[in-house]
């Protein structure tokens, strides 16, 4: 792997240092990144939200957030100022991806403190809807704004329109000097605020059914120590063809809703051994043993190792940790992290990001960690083999791409403090692979909650599902990427949110395609 920051002109771009002599528990939490093709180009373009604080004074905006724009070449250019996203309200945290009216661009929402923003995607100019589509929180979170740490979405009604759940932190005052320093870093100090799911009316606005779908991160008391949320991933745990959502939160119980199919969700996570209490910070899905059902995985700050929760199917989860071989884990502190298949044999491998709550001299507690996935052996840190490259600085969020269309997954490790994010370019050979972008006609133009499954030629099966928002206040490449070994493609099925299947042969290897729901390939392109 290496770290193309500087080829691709990215690392003159910093957020500011932290305060250290009055640090704020607002500029620890900062940090996501968002991938998404914004100008429908075919090249992934990204988004780093950034709250501007100044080192002097944590309530002086000084730089805004980043939009870089994918050249083709090897090269992205800023163009925050043109986009129209140089000045969004509230304080960044992360960001979302997502086509929320099917019209064929990538739409954000950045979550910040102060309540997320909606910007609607005008050919490559973002225009923000945020009031119009009724997504504004004021109000939501009691007489403290809202501090929206993530955002997630996913068709959960299958009504065709992408629905969206806000993860919101906990009442934290920026005005208030008590609410500053070394001691005030941890969420103990602070009372949870409510997750937020806003239901796709199709008509460009949004609807709060968090109370009616139950989907609310708090009991029916609202007890303090409930919520406190930081990450979401919606994945299909039952096998149903409907989505569930993981809430991790920090210092308080994980929650797991399962959808009921009928606009509601029923909250299950101490029956299926996933609620348990650590400093949670990012989350993501994936089948690590190739059994046919999504696993578990959430990272946890230093001395609490990343959690593996197996799925077994029927709701069975199981903490499977320490003898997977991730216990490396436990001398960082985990953020954003991402199951993914980097050496594309099929497998799904760990990608993880590192970083000290707020110490930038504890090179071991921020280095970022790297878990090939081995199967019946579990999973072997490869990090000091693959990263021959400078991996100290305070990460936070973690996001795949395909910032070079080679078919092979890249990574973005989105740092804090000064020190600029890294573009990572995977340098994995030798191995046959497909890159799969899908599109919905009757289910979401994104494609999100479509499961493929593929069959390869030497008799091994694989399933991913297409997703966004994930990780820690990140979003991936919606792209699937799978590794074919050294075999060839048998067969594809692609089971859409809509309930229609597609069935694809005679694959070519090595190829990126562009499928189109009850259309199949429209278009194929060698990496």
């Amino acid at each position: 792997m290496a770290d193309v920051s500087s080829q691709a002109g990215i690392n003159s771009y910093s957020r500011p240092p932290i305060n250290q002599a009055n640090t704020s528990y607002l500029e620890v939490m900062e940090g996501g990144v968002a991938v998404g093709d914004i100008d429908s180009d075919g090249w992934e373009d990204f988004f780093l939200p950034n709250l501007g604080l100044s080192d002097s004074s944590s309530a002086v905006r000084t730089l805004s957030s980043a939009l870089f724009r994918n050249l083709g070449n090897g090269k992205f250019e800023d163009i925050t100022v043109k986009s129209g996203l140089d000045d969004i309200p509230g304080y960044p945290v992360g960001a979302l991806f997502f086509d929320y009216n099917n019209d064929g661009h990538q739409d954000l929402y950045v979550s910040a403190y102060g309540g997320g923003q909606l910007f609607r995607n005008d050919s490559g100019s973002f225009t923000n809807v945020t009031e119009f589509a009724g997504l504004s929180l004021q109000g939501y979170c009691g007489e403290l704004d809202c501090f929206t740490a993530a955002a997630s979405t996913a068709d959960y009604d299958r009504d065709g329109h992408l629905d969206l759940l806000v993860v919101n932190n906990v009442n934290w005052n920026i005005d208030d000097p008590r609410y500053y320093g070394q001691g005030t870093l941890i969420p103990i100090h602070y009372s949870g605020q409510p997750t937020i799911l806003f239901r796709n009316n199709g008509d460009g606005t949004f609807s709060n059914v968090s109370e009616q779908s139950s989907v609310t991160n708090q009991d029916q008391q609202g007890h303090r120590e409930d919520g406190k949320g930081l990450s979401a991933v919606w994945s299909d745990l039952n096998n149903d063809g409907w989505p569930d959502i993981y809430i991790a939160n920090d210092m308080t119980p994980n929650r797991l809703y399962i959808n009921k199919k009928d606009g509601t969700f029923s909250e299950i996570g101490i029956a299926a051994h996933v609620n348990e209490s650590k400093s949670s910070m990012g989350v993501d899905d994936g089948d690590f043993n190739h059994n046919g059902n999504y696993d578990l995985l959430t990272t946890n700050l230093i001395g609490q190792m990343t959690s593996l929760f197996q799925n077994y199917g029927n709701l069975r989860f199981d903490y499977v940790t320490y003898h997977t071989g991730i216990m490396p884990s436990e001398r960082v502190s985990g953020w954003g992290i991402v199951f993914v298949d980097l050496n594309l044999d099929g497998l799904q491998d760990i990608a993880m990001g590192s970083g000290a709550l707020w110490d930038p001299e504890d090179e071991l507690e921020n280095k970022n960690l790297i878990f090939l996935n081995s199967m019946n052996n579990g999973f072997k840190n490869v990090t000091d083999d693959v990263i021959n490259f400078s991996n100290s600085a305070l990460t936070r969020g973690l996001a795949v791409i395909d910032f070079d269309r080679s078919g092979t997954p890249d990574l973005i490790y989105s740092n804090i403090d000064g020190t600029p994010s890294q573009l990572i370019q995977n340098l994995s050979s030798g191995h046959n692979w497909l890159r799969v972008d899908l599109e919905g006609v009757q289910s979401n133009r994104d494609a999100i909650g479509t499961k493929v499954i593929l069959n390869r030629k030497d008799g091994f099966q694989q399933i991913q599902t297409v997703k966004a928002g994930n990780s820690y206040t990140s979003t991936s490449s919606k792209s699937l990427f799978l590794g074919l070994k050294n075999s060839e493609v048998e067969n594809m099925i692609i089971q859409w949110p809509s309930e229609l299947t597609d069935t694809l042969t005679n694959i070519e290897s090595n190829t990126i395609l562009l499928i189109k729901e009850n259309e199949g390939i429209v278009q194929q392109d060698a990496g």
